[in-house]
């Protein structure tokens, strides 16, 4: 008897320390997809925009109810494969936190811009009205 009580004991604590996640877990995904974004926000900023021409742009992000959470413009001249697969992984990373910590979101869908303008050297999108 007191062997299957350490049994079911040992069961019960190992199912439920499979499926919590910790605030202190949470915090550490915001954190590595708040330095994902950083490191592609930073290659995205790497050149100054002159030429308008030079840019394009590309969904990001992972909205709990789907679609992306919006756009960022990047300049043909930087290694844009690289930059490409960066947001890919980014958006894949954010859908599983969303799935994860059952994300809701206000299931909004984000307006495509219809281009980019250069503006005192950053990029600035375009949108029709």
């Amino acid at each position: 008897m007191r062997t299957t009580f350490f049994l079911l004991i040992t069961l019960l604590i190992g199912f439920t320390s499979c499926e919590k996640n910790t605030d202190d877990d949470r915090a550490q995904d915001e954190l590595e997809l708040r330095n994902m974004f950083d490191e592609i926000t930073d290659l995205a900023n790497s050149v100054p925009c002159t030429d308008s021409n030079d840019w394009e742009f590309i969904p990001y992000g992972s909205k709990a109810c789907g679609g992306p959470q919006g756009y960022i413009a990047y300049s043909k001249s930087i290694d844009v494969d690289k930059f490409k697969d960066m947001v890919e992984d980014y958006s894949q990373a954010e859908e599983e936190f969303n799935i994860k910590y059952k994300i809701v979101s206000d299931c909004s869908v984000v307006q495509a811009p219809n281009g980019v303008i250069c503006k005192d050297g950053k990029p600035e999108f375009i949108y029709d009205n």
